[in-house]
């Protein structure tokens, strides 16, 4: 970080995660480009983590004309991303586990209990199974893949 901060006393050089929230608002009110992506990049790296959150709440004041659009958006990103990445995961497990099967997409979604359709949205990470409905697809996986049954 290349700024100087005033009346603050803390390490400038420790992960902006540690910074009090004084020294993010000042980077937010009166920082460089390079300040500003050194603050996205934290964001990027922990989007729910203390930099982020206290971005989000400096620029929900509206005072920094330009910058707080962007800093919301860069938050904004960053989350989406880790539940883009969390739905491909998902998406990665249940087709391995109706693979393992060996069951059509209708059998297996019949069998856990949900739509074809629905299963399809799960496979191709458009939506995020429940808890409850990863149990259940889990379940078949296992229930199927141990007894050789192809129901």
């Amino acid at each position: 970080m290349r700024m100087r901060f005033r009346n603050l006393d803390f390490d400038s050089a420790a992960p902006l995660d540690q910074w009090p929230a004084e020294a993010i608002e000042t980077v937010i009110d009166r920082g460089s480009l390079s300040d500003w992506h050194d603050l996205a990049a934290a964001i990027q790296r922990n989007p729910w983590g203390p930099a982020a959150r206290t971005a989000e709440n400096v620029v929900s004041w509206g005072e920094h004309y330009g910058v707080d659009p962007l800093i919301a958006d860069v938050i904004r990103r960053a989350r989406e991303e880790v539940a883009l990445r969390g739905r491909a995961e998902y998406a990665a497990q249940i087709h391995a586990w109706r693979a393992q099967t060996g069951m059509t997409l209708r059998r297996f979604a019949l069998a856990a209990g949900t739509s074809a359709s629905r299963l399809s949205d799960y496979e191709n990470a458009k939506v995020a199974p429940t808890t409850d409905v990863l149990g259940r697809l889990g379940h078949v996986a296992a229930t199927h893949a141990r007894s050789g049954r192809r129901a």
